[in-house]
């Protein structure tokens, strides 16, 4: 019997994320065994530190990539957004599963909070470690109070039942693989209650819901079996929205959101670039060929650029630099 070690991490998110892909394979091929191994990335070792001061992406995928380069596993499952846009030499990324809900999804620690952004009370606590969440938010509420939030879903959910936040914005993909939220508005996770956020109000990460599976590029059979895996659609979606991430050179540090959507008229995509503290937000959008993805998330990226996004850009380069 062939055998695959499979490289992920070990939140409950990342090990269930895994066990999909691990079963859509065993399923596949009634003569493979995909065994999970568990890898701890920098990202999961401080959970102290806002991630935009951590570092850049990458933070939940380096110690896998150098796993897999080592040979110690055939593959790793990743949450796309969490990937760096440039792939280390010898690896590919060479599936896309079907994309899950790519929405946020606001978390009201009860129904007295509200049901959407509009409707929270003046001054209430959001958690989020996002700063594209954070840019839109501050832009819309600007009366909220927004906190740092880190750790692994389960310990948000607790930390928002404790009383620390009135409300947590998190991906509705998420919640939907670990089973907690079936995507119906209002539905409960113990006393709280999930609301989706329209990517018209909440424009999500880049790759958000989209998992990439990563191998090497000369592990032929690795590679023909992983193929399996891949949708066009997630596919598609993805390489707009990482090649629009690349033209802009963001990471975590900076203000970024994405949505392709593959609509009867074609690739229709939209971009933005944010402020740090809210107060601009620039949006493009285009309705391109699907055969052409990466063209169409670079278009929309040199129009975001050129309306504004640009002068955002250097005043937040040139803050961290001040701050350095």
């Amino acid at each position: 019997m062939a055998r695959l070690l499979l490289g992920t991490r070990g939140s409950a998110l990342a090990r269930t994320q895994s066990e999909w892909v691990a079963n859509v394979l065993r399923n596949t091929f009634a003569d493979l065994s995909v065994e999970l191994r568990i890898i701890t990335t920098t990202g999961d070792r401080v959970l102290d530190v806002a991630l935009s001061a951590v570092g850049d992406k990458g933070l939940f995928v380096k110690e896998l990539e150098q796993a897999l380069l080592a040979g110690d596993v055939d593959l790793c499952v990743h949450s796309a957004k969490d990937m760096p846009t440039a792939t280390p030499s010898g690896l590919m990324l060479s599936a896309f599963p079907m994309r899950e809900d790519p929405r946020d999804v606001l978390v009201v620690r009860h129904a007295d909070v509200g049901a959407d952004l509009a409707t929270l009370p003046t001054g209430a606590r959001i958690g989020t470690s996002s700063l594209r969440r954070a840019s839109q938010l501050r832009y819309y509420r600007p009366d909220l109070h927004l906190t740092d939030v880190r750790g692994n879903v389960d310990t948000r959910l607790r930390k928002l039942a404790a009383g620390q936040y009135d409300a947590l914005i998190l991906a509705a993909a998420g919640l939907r693989r670990l089973g907690l939220w079936d995507g119906t508005p209002g539905a409960s996770i113990g006393e709280a209650l999930v609301y989706p956020l329209d990517p018209s109000v909440m424009l999500p990460a880049v790759a958000q819901g989209i998992l990439a599976v990563e191998t090497r590029t000369d592990d032929e059979t690795t590679n023909r079996l992983v193929a399996a895996l891949d949708d066009s659609a997630a596919r598609t979606a993805a390489l707009a929205e990482r090649a629009f991430l690349r033209r802009l050179e963001g990471g975590c540090q900076i203000p970024v959101a994405a949505h392709a959507v593959l609509t009867e008229s074609g690739l229709h995509f939209r971009g933005m670039v944010g402020a740090l503290d809210g107060s601009t937000l620039v949006f493009a959008e285009q309705v391109g060929d699907p055969a052409q993805p990466e063209a169409v998330g670079i278009t929309v990226a040199e129009a975001v650029l050129a309306q504004g996004g640009e002068a955002i850009l250097a005043a937040i380069q040139s803050q961290q630099e001040a701050q350095r």
